[in-house]
C-alpha cells in the first residue's frame, strides 16, 4: 500500500477540519450540483422512486446563478447530457428550465441555446417546457418569451426532414403537450422544404399535405419523406397483414407506428425484428412473449438468439449486463410481473440470454479502484426488490459478478451480525454466487462491520458498497464513524455506499460527507450513480 498523508493533516489548502479533528473535503455547491443532475437530489441519497422537484431541491444550483456561475452550470448540464451521466434524465432538464427563467441575463441566454443540444428526443422538449410552466408562479416570471420561442423553433430547425419526421411520428406528445402546441406557440418558420413538409403535416394533417404536394416537383429526398409519412397513415387504417409487414420493411416502421391489434401478429413482430436494436428487442420481449411470437420452435425464436448471441451486435449497443438480466429473469418466470399474461419459455431462448449476460459483461467499463462489496445475508434478503423481478439476494450476487469481473483489486465478503468469507471468484456463474450466499448462516444486519472487518484486516479500499435489504439495527457503532475510524488508521479517503435495495426512506450516510452515499432502491440507474460516484463526478 502507499504511503499517504495521515488523515489528521490536510492534503490540500482546501480540505477543512471536520468533527473528528480529520481533514475532509467540503460538499461544494458544485458537487450539490452534480448530485442534483444525476438523481435529483442535492444530498447523498439516491432514490429509485420519483422525487418531486421544487425548487427545495436545487438550491446550490440557485447559489451558483447567484455567485455569477451560472454559465459554468449550463456547462455542467451540457456535459452529463453529452456523456449519459445522468441515473434520471428529469432533473437535468429541470435544472435547464430553472435555468432559462432566472434573472441573470447571461446563464438565460447559454440555458435557451443549450436546448437543442440537451433536448435530444421530443419526450425531453415536451418535459423542459412543462418544467417551465410548473416554474412560472414559484419564480415569478413569464414563459412563453421570444427567447423560448426561438429554442423550440431552432430545436425543429437543426434536425434534417426524414430525421424529424422519424421523431415526430414516433414520441407524438408527453407531459401534456403536442408538437402542434409547439409549432403553434413558436411560430416557426421552417428552414427547408423537408422541414416545411414535416410541419404542415403536423399542423394541417397528411391529406392536406398529399394534396399541397402531389404536383410538385420535389428532390429525392422529399419524395422519400412523403413516401414515409404516407405509409405512417397507411399502416393506421389497414387491417391487411402483408400491407402491414410491406410498410415496415419498405419504410422502416417501428412499433410506436402500429396499431395493437398488429402486434398480435407473429409475422409484423417477425419484420419488427429484422431491424429491431438490441435495446428495443430487450424492452419488447415480454410483449412478444406475451402474444406468443417466441412460442418454442418459432423462427422468430432463432432470430432473437442470434442477435443476442451476436457480440459485435452487443457491443455496437452498449448493453448492461442489468438489462439482460431482468430480461433473463423475467422471461424465465413465463408470466409477466402482475401475473397478467403467461407464456412458454423457450429453452433455446434462454440459453442465448444467458449466454449475452455474460458476454455483455465486456461493455462494463473498469473503474481501478479497490472495492470491498460486503452482502447482507439475512433471511429477509429473499424479498423482491422494488421495480423488478429480482429479489434482493440476486441483484447483490449479480453485482459481485460485475465487480469481480471487471476490477482487478475487489474483496467480497458476507455479514449479518458477524462478518463471513465470501469466496466469489471471476469465473463463477450466478447461479452459484447465489448457491455460495444461500449457504452463509444469516442473523441481524450491522453495517458497520464491513469497515471495523477491513480495518482489523488491514484491508486497503477505495470504495465499501453495502448491500442490504433494511436499515441497519444491530451494532454499537454507527457505520459513518466506522467509516471515519477506517479512514483515518488506513490514511485513504474511502467512500462508503450503501444500497438498501428495498427501503424507500432510511440514511446512513452523512449528507455533508462526500464521500457517502445511500441508495434506497434499486434500478439500472443505481449502477450510474455508483460508477459516477466512485469516479468523483458527483
Amino acid at each position: 500500500m502507499e504511503e499517504s498523508t495521515n488523515q489528521s493533516q490536510p492534503l490540500s489548502e482546501k480540505q477543512v477540519a471536520n468533527s473528528g479533528d480529520g481533514f475532509v473535503w467540503p460538499v461544494t455547491d458544485l458537487n450539490r450540483l452534480r448530485r442534483f443532475l444525476c438523481f435529483g437530489s442535492e444530498g447523498g441519497t439516491y432514490y429509485i422512486k420519483e422525487q418531486k422537484l421544487g425548487l427545495e431541491n436545487a438550491k446550490a444550483l440557485i447559489r451558483l446563478i447567484e455567485d455569477g456561475r451560472g454559465c459554468d452550470v449550463i456547462q455542467e448540464i451540457k456535459s452529463f447530457s453529452q456523456e449519459g451521466r445522468t441515473a434520471k434524465y428529469e432533473p437535468m432538464l429541470f435544472a435547464l428550465a430553472i435555468c432559462s427563467q432566472c434573472s441573470d441575463k447571461s446563464t438565460k441566454q447559454a440555458a435557451f441555446k443549450a436546448v437543442p443540444e440537451v433536448c435530444r428526443i421530443p419526450t425531453h422538449l415536451f418535459t423542459f417546457v412543462q418544467f417551465k410552466k410548473d416554474l412560472k408562479e414559484s419564480m415569478k416570471c413569464g414563459m412563453w418569451g421570444r427567447a423560448l420561442r426561438k429554442a423550440i423553433a431552432d430545436w425543429y430547425n437543426e434536425k434534417g426532414g426524414m430525421a424529424l419526421a422519424l421523431a415526430v411520428t414516433k414520441y407524438k406528445q408527453r407531459n401534456g403537450w403536442s408538437h402542434k402546441d409547439l409549432l403553434r406557440l413558436s411560430h416557426l418558420k421552417p428552414s427547408s422544404e423537408g422541414l416545411a413538409i414535416v410541419t404542415k403535416y403536423i399542423t394541417k394533417g397528411w391529406k392536406e399535405v398529399h394534396e399541397l404536394y402531389k404536383e410538385k416537383a420535389l428532390s429525392v429526398e422529399n419524395e422519400k419523406l412523403l413516401k414515409y409519412l404516407e405509409a405512417v397513415e397507411k399502416v393506421k387504417r389497414t387491417k391487411d397483414e402483408l400491407e402491414v409487414i410491406h410498410l415496415i420493411e419498405e419504410h422502416g416502421l417501428v412499433r410506436e407506428h402500429l396499431l395493437t391489434d398488429h402486434l398480435k401478429s407473429e409475422e409484423v413482430w417477425e419484420a419488427l425484428l429484422k431491424e429491431m436494436p438490441l435495446t428495443d428487442l430487450l424492452r419488447n420481449l415480454e410483449k412478444m412473449a406475451a402474444n406468443f411470437v417466441l412460442e418454442p420452435a418459432y423462427p422468430e425464436v432463432s432470430l432473437v438468439c442470434e442477435k443476442l448471441c451476436n457480440e459485435k451486435l452487443l457491443k455496437k449497443a452498449r448493453i448492461h449486463p442489468f438489462h439482460i438480466l431482468i430480461a433473463l429473469e423475467t422471461y424465465n418466470k413465463g408470466r409477466s410481473l402482475r401475473g397478467k399474461h403467461k407464456w412458454h419459455p423457450d429453452r433455446e431462448l434462454l440459453k442465448a440470454l444467458d449466454a449475452a449476460f455474460y458476454k455483455s459483461f465486456k461493455t462494463v467499463e473498469p473503474t481501478e479502484k479497490r472495492f470491498l462489496l460486503a452482502v447482507d445475508v439475512s433471511e429477509s434478503m429473499h424479498q423482491r426488490v422494488l421495480g423488478s423481478v429480482l429479489n434482493a439476494s440476486a441483484i447483490a450476487a449479480y453485482m459481485c459478478m460485475v465487480v469481480t469481473r471487471t476490477e482487478r483489486d475487489s474483496c467480497i465478503v458476507a455479514f449479518s451480525d458477524d462478518m463471513v468469507p465470501c469466496p466469489v471468484t471471476a469465473d463463477m456463474t450466478l447461479l452459484g454466487v447465489l448457491l455460495t450466499m444461500d449457504q452463509i448462516p444469516a442473523g441481524e444486519t450491522d453495517c458497520s462491520l464491513p469497515m471495523i472487518w477491513a480495518q482489523k484486516t488491514n484491508t486497503a479500499a477505495d470504495v465499501f458498497i453495502i448491500f442490504t435489504d433494511n436499515v441497519t439495527s444491530a451494532g454499537s457503532i454507527h457505520p459513518a464513524v466506522a467509516l471515519n475510524e477506517y479512514r483515518k488508521k488506513m490514511n485513504i479517503p474511502a467512500k462508503l455506499i450503501v444500497c438498501g435495495m428495498t427501503s424507500d426512506g432510511f440514511t446512513i450516510a452523512d449528507p455533508d460527507d462526500r464521500g457517502m452515499l445511500d441508495i434506497c432502491g434499486f434500478d439500472i440507474g443505481a449502477l450510474d450513480v455508483i460508477r459516477n460516484f466512485t469516479l468523483d463526478v458527483i
